[in-house]
């Protein structure tokens, strides 16, 4: 079934962290014992949470079963990222995937930022492909722009960035499937009409002004 053919639907109508829940799991991958990802960064464990449920951080050295991490990441996609897009793009209409990759990378960005993204803006233009194309400019890690050619292969965190990026995009233009969406190969983006290109290059994107994905 082409995209073209399903109806777009106010995002703040969509329920998606079931399916935004079942992307982050192998995305993030489990952790047992909290320890910061990075040197530097906040003590995660689970399925990359950094806060209990009440707010506190999580310590290092805390454990959590697979469980109880599931059961926390679900809830806090449900009440603090998928509310936090409503909030500022619930009126935008929207496919299920679309939505699914906002709350996706909220959760690994921040809901502030990612309302801050221009894919919020080409999303409420109409400009679904030119969103979708966006998520690739989201790729700062440590200061450096993991999208420069230099970068894109850096074993320090780049590469796997990067990788989670291409495949956020493709997902999002309905390129490749996500679990709990009807997929077709080859489907056509509504605002184009025109099948997408397989595969996009990098090189311009990185060209950008200082720090702000466009």
């Amino acid at each position: 079934m082409a995209t073209s053919n399903v109806k777009r639907l106010a995002a703040g109508a969509l329920v998606v962290a079931g399916l935004a829940v079942a992307q982050l799991i192998p995305e993030e991958g489990f952790e047992r014992v909290a320890k910061p990802p990075i040197p530097g960064d906040r003590c995660t464990y689970g399925y990359g949470s950094t806060f209990h449920l009440d707010g506190t951080p999580v310590k290092c050295g805390e454990s959590i079963s697979r469980q109880a991490a599931s059961d926390l990441l679900t809830a806090t996609v449900r009440d603090r990222y998928e509310a936090g897009i409503n909030a500022c793009a619930g009126d935008i209409p929207m496919l299920a995937r679309e939505k699914a990759i906002l709350v996706r990378l909220a959760y690994q960005n921040g809901v502030s930022a990612v309302c801050g993204y221009s894919i919020i803006d080409h999303f409420r233009a109409g400009k679904y492909d030119a969103g979708c194309r966006s998520i690739l400019t989201i790729d700062l890690l440590q200061g450096r722009h993991c999208s420069l050619p230099e970068n894109r292969h850096r074993k320090d965190g780049c590469n796997g960035l990067m990788n989670r990026r291409e495949q956020q995009m493709r997902q999002c233009l309905g390129l490749e499937p996500m679990e709990g969406v009807e997929w077709t190969p080859n489907a056509v983006t509504p605002d184009s009409g025109a099948p997408i290109a397989p595969f996009p290059m990098l090189g311009s994107i990185a060209a950008r002004a200082a720090g702000k994905a466009v």
